[in-house]
């Protein structure tokens, strides 16, 4: 059965959508069905209408799970979904499944199979479907930051541009992947002086390519880190993953001598207090800044979902053709490595290493979220 069924979000505030019409359009003309459930894009701005206008049929809930092999998400299910899981089921959304426990046990006992779009990997060892929140994740870091820099939202009256007759404001970076890439393009567009650390120097220099020159970049050594922290007006964390077990680097000392009403945006939000040891809460947009030790801090899980239309354009652009991939080797039988490289579980097993190790450190006890 060559169909695949696109569900609506029912996450609080969640209004983005995985496939956008013409995308879905891209499917039935590659000889498949697709479901859409009633109302899955009208939030991000997409109706019914279109969808049937591009050859899909509009569907309730329970056909949406249960008239397929392959149902898509943007996020992970919640605990009111568990019911729909089943044997022969397979299910692709950004879950971020390795700091939810709850779900991989449901998923695994109900013996479904379920892919982890993060996880999707090339044979470069790329990570390519979630690029373009990442990316929307590092700018909207940016942008909050330099909004609650300003004295009446309690931050230090610094203006995040480049002013005539004022030093240029300083911004840190840490990570230079999608995310810490876009923070520092923008940051660095707007006039701040920017340093990005990265704990690779050829990565950093592949990465240097194209930047403005005033991004300037460092290996992550103590005494560097430190001297930039200090100076900065605003710090944002965009490392890949951030977990439990992740070394301490912005330790609560660091953070009470940077300066009063500075900023800091962890956009990785991983799991327990990883990188960013100050940060003992996620916040969210109706109150995304706390402060702590003199200095604002902000960490907005799904940061992107604030912005649904373009990330739903963005990302649906980008994923549809690795979900298709995803498609073929379930209805069709065709392997598909960069999706068996995001698989969860399935057989009632639990296969991905990471998930794995997040598992065995719940188990141990060292596992402590925010």
């Amino acid at each position: 059965m060559r169909t695949v069924s696109v569900l609506r979000e029912r996450r609080s505030r969640e209004r983005r959508v995985i496939l956008l019409p013409e995308h879905v359009a891209e499917f039935i003309a590659r000889g498949y069905q697709v479901l859409v459930e009633t109302d899955a894009g009208t939030l991000a701005g997409f109706g019914d209408a279109a969808y049937m206008a591009a050859g899909a049929r509009i569907v309730d809930c329970e056909e949406a799970w249960s008239g397929c092999s392959l149902v898509l998400k943007y996020k992970a299910p919640g605990p009111e979904e568990y019911r729909f899981f089943r044997p022969g089921l397979h299910l692709a959304s950004f879950m971020h499944a390795e700091g939810n426990a709850a779900l991989v046990e449901a998923m695994r006992a109900s013996g479904m199979s379920a892919y982890a779009l993060e996880f999707f990997r090339t044979v470069r060892d790329e990570f390519p479907v979630p690029v373009s929140d990442n990316e929307i994740s590092g700018k909207l870091g940016v942008l909050l930051g330099a909004y609650h820099l300003q004295a009446h939202m309690g931050g230090s009256g610094v203006l995040l541009s480049d002013v005539p007759g004022a030093p240029r404001p300083k911004v840190v970076v840490i990570g230079y992947g999608n995310a810490g890439g876009a923070a520092a393009r923008l940051a660095a567009a707007m006039g701040a002086d920017v340093t990005v650390f990265g704990t690779r120097w050829e990565g950093l220099r592949r990465f240097m390519a194209g930047m403005p020159a005033n991004v300037r970049f460092m290996l992550n050594e103590p005494a560097a880190f430190e001297a930039a922290v200090l100076e900065a007006d605003l710090v944002v964390g965009a490392i890949l993953i951030s977990t439990y077990d992740t070394p301490e680097m912005l330790s609560e000392h660091l953070v009470r001598r940077m300066k009063p009403g500075s900023v800091i945006v962890d956009v990785t939000c991983g799991y327990g207090r990883g990188y960013m040891p100050s940060f003992d809460q996620l916040t969210t947009y109706d109150a995304p800044f706390y402060e702590r030790h003199g200095v604002l801090h902000c960490k907005i899980d799904a940061m992107p979902a604030s912005v649904p239309l373009t990330a739903a354009r963005a990302t649906s652009a980008n994923v549809w053709r690795y979900l298709f991939g995803l498609a073929r080797s379930v209805c069709e039988g065709v392997d598909d490595p960069v999706s068996r490289n995001g698989c969860v579980v399935s057989g009632g097993a639990v296969l991905h290493p990471e998930v794995l190790r997040h598992l065995a450190m719940e188990q141990a006890g060292l596992a402590h979220a925010l």
